[in-house]
Formats: C-alpha cells, structure tokens, sequence
C-alpha cells in the first residue's frame, strides 16, 4: 500500500502540472499566429518596395538690363529728321528728353550764297564776322536731332573782329541759353542722324 501511494505521489505534480504546461504551449502559439498575422498583414498590404518620388525645381532667371544697355537701346529708338546729312546749321530752339537721350529741337537757317544740300554735306566755315551770313527764312518748322553720347561742344567768344575767337568746351545745356548773337550753331551729324559735335558762330 505504501508503495502504491509513492507511486501515485510521484505521479501527481506530472499530471496536475500537464494543463499548465498546455496552457502555456497554447498561449505560445497564439502569440506565433498574432505575429505570423501581422507579418502577413503588412507584407500583403505592400505591393512592392517604397516609391520614390522626385520632384525636380526649375529656377526662375529674371534678366535686368543694365543702364548702359537701357541707354543704347533708348539711343537707337530716339527719332531723327537729319538722317542723310553730315551737318546742319540754326539754332537749339529747346532740348527734349526721349527716354533718357537728349533730342535737340533745332531751327534750321540758311548760310548765304550756300545751297542747302551743299551744306549738308560739307557744312560752312565758323569764323569771326560782323556781318550777316545767315538767316532764318522759316521759324515755323523743326527738326529733332537726338545728341550722340559723348558729343563734343565748343564754345567760340568774339573779342576783336581782327583777332581770333576765344574757345572753350562747352555743354548742351549752355548752348540751350545762348544770347541771341551767339546762338547760331554748327552740327555735325554721324550716320544715324545724331549730333555728334556742335560749335556756334562768334559773331562780334
């Protein structure tokens, strides 16, 4: 009998511990289905590798003209009435601005004894005089003439009709306000129509 109840004593820790072990081997194996599940979940949600998207930028070039371009571009828009002749020869009746380029408004005269076309082409002697070699036959029309960049004006002073005249550089703007008796003027025009040099006539 004793040995029957060492037998059955031996025997029972085995048999009331076997639920346990189960329960654990149960719960082990739900955690593999769970992970297995959402290992196969997100494996099946994805129907490949990431995409990858590129996004390229294309950058804006804003191009700003420079002064000097904007003043070769005013310059070749600036209207002439001149163009074909080398000189021309009356007074600035007043100075525009077109754009940034100066345009004289000029009062053509004539020299005397000298055809128009001829003056045109090889002007007339600037010299002291006391007389009246020019005149003005029509005060009525103009003639734009835009100033070339870099025009050269001189000024001519009578101090003796006997003597020659008195130079100097000069301005555009100090031959816009020449005294009637120096206010005729000499231009020499270049192939676009522009004065290019200016000298008034020294008259005493």
């Amino acid at each position: 009998m004793s040995n029957i109840t060492d037998s059955l004593s031996r025997r029972g820790p085995w048999k009331n511990a076997q639920p346990v072990a189960s329960a654990h081997r149960v719960a082990a194996g739900l955690c593999v289905a769970a992970t297995v599940a959402l290992m196969s979940g997100c494996a099946g949600g994805s129907s490949g590798p990431d995409s990858v998207v590129t996004v390229t930028t294309t950058p804006t070039v804003t191009a700003t003209a420079s002064p000097s371009t904007l003043a070769t571009r005013a310059a070749g828009t600036a209207k002439s009435d001149v163009v074909g002749r080398k000189f021309d020869l009356g007074t600035i009746v007043r100075v525009q601005d077109d754009g940034g380029v100066p345009v004289i408004i000029f009062d053509r005269w004539t020299a005397e004894g000298v055809t128009d076309s001829t003056l045109a082409a090889k002007g007339v002697p600037i010299h002291v005089h006391s007389d009246a070699p020019y005149q003005n036959h029509n005060n009525k029309i103009t003639y734009r003439i835009p100033v070339a960049q870099g025009a050269v004006f001189t000024y001519a002073h009578c101090v003796a009709i006997d003597q020659p005249p008195l130079t100097r550089s000069s301005t555009l703007d100090e031959f816009a306000r020449l005294q009637d008796s120096e206010k005729v003027v000499l231009l020499t025009i270049d192939a676009k129509g522009q004065a290019v040099k200016a000298q008034n006539d020294p008259a005493c």
